[in-house]
């Protein structure tokens, strides 16, 4: 199932748009919009109802999640450590620690922070914007029947998607122009540790200068107050005044670092669509291209919007109770499927053996059989067939099968008692049999055993005597059927 994201990057002086169409297999570019924001009476206003219209009439996001990008200019940036790791605790406190560095109270705020495990602490790089200034941004996007589930910084987007493209290992620099100031995010193994905010130079050569130095100080700045150590691989400008920085075919360098352009998000991988317009190729659509590929590709970050619903911001506050809920999950599915395998091989093994059995038993009472292969069956068929050829058959008109006569036999007969039979006489009502024991005894039993079969009417021992060593009985026992 698909789903549009439009994603919306307000600057001070233009607003750009890239509406997505996202599904399983990736996201489709399915349109784009560049407005200039109008002068106007509003100075709060600054006519951005009337461009927003104008976006959404060009691009009709109707049923879409909006993901929006704010100037960094209304955002404060601080970073701090905390002796603790739980996510829900920073967030209650995270106000209170802020508040003796901030420009305004806490209640006229709205905070949000990314978070880096360090030494046994918690390093935070927090944000807070002005709620009034968010609020306002809420209720234009809500007039234009837009609905915003993400709100950051759009320089913030860009460098937090880039560097779920790049190598973990690989830190980088996004510099976020503008027309005053430069806002400068520094990214650190997959995380944004640090943003600043540098006044803009003018006049040329000394513009690129006055940077380098400035960086050098904050990095410096950061390495002994923050413990943070930045050591960028790559430089990346972007913004209004991005040319001024990345030159011709990154032919200035920042650090020792040529300075490119965002211009690869356009290559993500999942990403289809017509990208080479004239638009496109200024770069004014990058940042709202990466807004949109944030909720898209659920990459985690700060989320100023009152109307959370993404999963990022689930994730990040209860990650600890749902890997811990779906590790005992995978453990108790696991138990419970091992335990199932078990059983079965178990009762595979009984079944085998059970075969075996058979077989073996077959063997030994059809020894002529040299081929074995379904032994049940066969051996099914071999009684089938000595029925049929008078073996346990009626014999001279009997009453009885003979095959039942001698299962009686060998189940009444004790097998302690000493006893070889010597004759055995079928008749039609009655049976005689003879043979020798070791005492009388011995011949009551057999006697008693024999009449509480349900075959026999009666049982009677014709004769009982002393063999001729007088050691032993012979004896005949007549049964009636």
């Amino acid at each position: 199932m698909s789903r549009k994201i439009l994603g919306l990057d307000i600057r001070e002086q233009s607003i750009a748009a890239v509406l997505l169409d996202s599904g399983f297999k990736g996201s489709q570019v399915l349109g784009q919009a560049f407005f200039p924001i109008p002068e106007s009476e509003d100075a709060e206003n600054q006519g951005l109802d009337q461009v927003i219209q104008a976006v959404v009439e060009k691009l009709k996001p109707a049923g879409a999640a909006c993901v929006l990008g704010i100037p960094a200019t209304f955002v404060s940036f601080r970073n701090l450590s905390l002796p603790f790791h739980d996510l829900k605790k920073i967030r209650q406190i995270l106000p209170f620690e802020l508040e003796p560095s901030l420009p305004l109270p806490v209640e006229e705020l709205v905070f949000d922070f990314e978070a880096v495990k360090r030494d046994g602490h918690q390093d935070l790089l927090a944000f807070a914007a002005r709620r009034d200034r968010i609020q306002f941004y809420l209720d234009a996007l809500t007039a234009a029947n837009l609905n915003p589930v993400g709100i950051m910084p759009g320089g913030y987007a860009a460098a937090r998607f880039i560097s779920t493209m790049a190598s973990g290992s690989d830190d980088f620099l996004l510099i976020d122009t503008g027309e005053n100031n430069h806002s400068v995010y520094a990214v650190c193994s997959g995380s944004v540790r640090m943003v600043r905010s540098l006044p803009v130079a003018f006049g040329g050569n000394p513009v690129l200068h006055n940077l380098e130095t400035r960086l050098r100080q904050t990095f410096t700045a950061a390495g002994e107050s923050l413990g943070i150590g930045i050591d960028p691989s790559a430089v990346f400008a972007t913004g209004p005044q991005n040319e001024l920085l990345t030159g011709v075919n990154g032919a200035i360098t920042l650090l020792g670092l040529p300075v490119k352009s965002i211009e690869g998000i356009r290559s993500f991988p999942k990403l289809k669509g017509v990208m080479d317009t004239p638009v496109w190729e200024t770069g004014c659509l990058d940042i709202a291209l990466a807004l949109a590929l944030m909720e898209t590709e659920a990459v985690s970050g700060v989320n100023f919007s009152t109307r959370r619903s993404t999963f990022q911001h689930y994730w990040s506050e209860y990650r600890s109770s749902i890997i811990f809920t779906a590790v005992l999950v995978v453990l108790t599915l696991a138990i419970v499927l091992a335990g199932q395998f078990f059983e079965v091989r178990n009762k595979q093994r009984r079944l085998d053996e059970l075969d075996r059995k058979i077989e073996t038993v077959f063997k030994e009472t059809f020894p002529e059989v040299t081929r074995v292969q379904a032994p049940l069956q066969q051996m099914q068929l071999k009684i089938k067939d000595a029925k049929e050829n008078g073996a346990g058959s009626d014999m001279f008109g009997t009453r009885v099968l003979v095959i039942d006569l001698l299962d009686t036999l060998s189940r009444r007969i004790p097998e302690s008692a000493e006893l070889k039979i010597s004759r055995l006489v079928v008749g039609t009502d009655n049976a005689v049999l003879s043979g020798n024991t070791d005492t009388f005894n011995t011949v009551d039993e057999i006697k008693s055993r024999l009449e509480e079969a349900e075959i026999f009417k009666q049982v009677t021992i014709s004769s009982a005597d002393l063999d001729k060593s007088g050691k032993g009985v012979r004896f005949k026992l007549k049964m009636d059927y």
